[in-house]
């Protein structure tokens, strides 16, 4: 018998070392084919592969060229590659992820696990809008919204799962640093302003404020904060750029959520309170002064004149919004179909000051609350704001359960909290359910009470913890 088993081995062996190469040999055969007629492809074909296995084998750093390459609503012309690769190099990680969990089980963290009540509420969301489809008026406008949905939360999922250590969760937050500062460098560089003098070029002027929101706090707690001068340069520059395209995307919303964001920062601050208390002031001082003495006449003229005229048309949808709410507070008119139903809405007995955008353009309500509480009834927008507020409660968990001497990447986390909350708020005037940045900081604040869970566990340090234990948790900030 042992012979036979011996000789099945030397046999079994060439065969399948065989089969490797001639499947190698095919795939560059198949490769070369395609460079000849669509070079572009296999040059996506060789990155998307390259991609797969670096996220299978360090799926943080791939979620950190996935933060950078799809920071900009459009990716530079010249790149030659579409307007987005959001979608090609998502479906990489989500393979990658998959691959993970079946080949590690039970190895990586997996938000259902560790935070039940959160996956339920997103779960629960998700449910509702699918359902939704009764009784929408448009069900092809609802399947294509709903897709959208589940890919972004499937990218919390996975955000979650990679940012779940200290140095996954580093990664992600410095390509979110370093994504926003590319962005904001190349469209202050190349002179992307609106008609309006505003900048834009490959995004949106306003959602590119509240995206910023994060970043520019993030950065002023590693100013403030970290011993290291390396890093505190680095985190300096990021703020400089990303300061001077906030400003000049003169993005009303953005200015509103960064205030919030602020005040934020000081409630968050702990025992460097004092610093960013100063720091507060100095900001709202410049900021005052940029608006009485260079502010654009557009920026100025908004907190001047009357929320009709000055909202381009918002206050229409928002109005249009809470009558469609009132009308089906249960139900909603199912996902992504605001827009389907708004036309009705212009015969109505309400004032309406830009038909066009209503009847012809078909604007999104340009809130995201309000537009979920006019798609989903009372039950979608309450899931929403439960969505948000538990990961913004498991964060700040997780801070409250620091080490006795908070490091750098601890005020990341206060940071990123504070910066969470000014989107949020932001994000009352625009429509931005569908954003990846959005369920992408979801993830990060899912994993900073993750952490500080881990890190809690630190004080048992002396009461019998092995060592080997207590050294993995009081590296869990480290």
């Amino acid at each position: 018998m042992a012979a036979v088993a011996r000789q099945s081995r030397r046999t079994f062996v060439p065969s399948r070392v065989a089969d490797v190469v001639f499947a190698a040999a095919v795939a560059v055969v198949l490769l070369a084919t395609i460079t000849v007629y669509k070079p572009k492809y296999a040059v996506g074909i060789v990155l998307g592969a390259g991609i797969l296995l670096l996220a299978f084998r360090k799926l943080a750093l791939a979620i950190g060229f996935f933060v950078i390459l799809t920071f900009p609503e459009h990716l530079p012309g010249s790149l030659g590659v579409g307007a987005t690769v959001a979608k090609p190099l998502g479906v990489t990680l989500a393979l990658a992820w998959v691959a993970s969990i079946v080949a590690r089980r039970g190895a990586i963290r997996l938000l259902p696990r560790d935070h039940p009540a959160l996956t339920w509420a997103v779960s629960a969301f998700i449910a509702l809008a699918a359902i939704s489809a009764i009784w929408a008026a448009d069900v092809s406008q609802l399947i294509y919204d709903f897709s959208r949905l589940v890919q972004v939360v499937l990218l919390m999922l996975i955000v979650y799962t990679a940012a779940s250590t200290a140095s996954g969760f580093r990664t992600i937050i410095w390509a979110f640093l370093i994504g926003s500062a590319a962005t904001a460098g190349y469209s202050i560089a190349t002179g992307g302003y609106a008609a309006t003098g505003r900048l834009s070029g490959i995004f949106d002027p306003n959602y590119f404020a509240a995206r910023l929101i994060p970043a520019i706090l993030i950065a002023s707690f590693i100013v403030l904060t970290t011993r290291s001068g390396s890093t505190r340069a680095a985190a300096a520059a990021v703020l400089a750029v990303d300061v001077v395209a906030f400003a000049l995307t003169q993005s009303r919303g953005g200015i509103i959520g960064l205030v919030v964001a602020l005040l934020a920062a000081v409630a968050l601050a702990g025992n460097v309170r004092p610093r960013i208390v100063v720091a507060v002031f100095v900001a709202f001082a410049l900021a005052i002064g940029y608006y009485f003495e260079a502010a654009p006449t557009h920026l100025r003229g908004s907190f001047s004149t009357s929320l009709s005229s000055a909202s381009s048309g918002r206050s229409d949808e928002w109005q249009i919004a809470l009558r469609m709410f009132a009308n089906h507070p249960l139900s909603g008119v199912g996902l992504g179909n605001y827009v389907v139903v708004e036309p009705s809405y212009a015969t109505q007995t309400f004032n309406v000051t830009h038909v066009r955008y209503v009847v012809t353009d078909r604007l999104v309500a340009h809130s995201t609350y309000l537009e979920i509480a006019a798609e989903l009834g009372l039950g979608g927008v309450a899931l929403l704001i439960a969505i948000l507020s538990m990961a913004a409660i498991r964060a700040g968990r997780g801070l409250a359960l620091r080490a006795r001497s908070p490091n750098d990447l601890h005020f990341y986390a206060r940071g990123l909290l504070a910066g969470a909350i000014g989107m949020f708020v932001a994000y009352i005037f625009l429509s931005a359910e569908y954003e990846k940045d959005l369920w992408l900081v979801l993830g990060l604040l899912a994993a900073v009470g993750t952490i500080g869970r881990d890190l809690a566990s630190s004080s048992l340090a002396g009461t019998g913890v092995g060592h080997g234990a207590r050294h993995r948790i009081s590296d869990a900030w480290n």
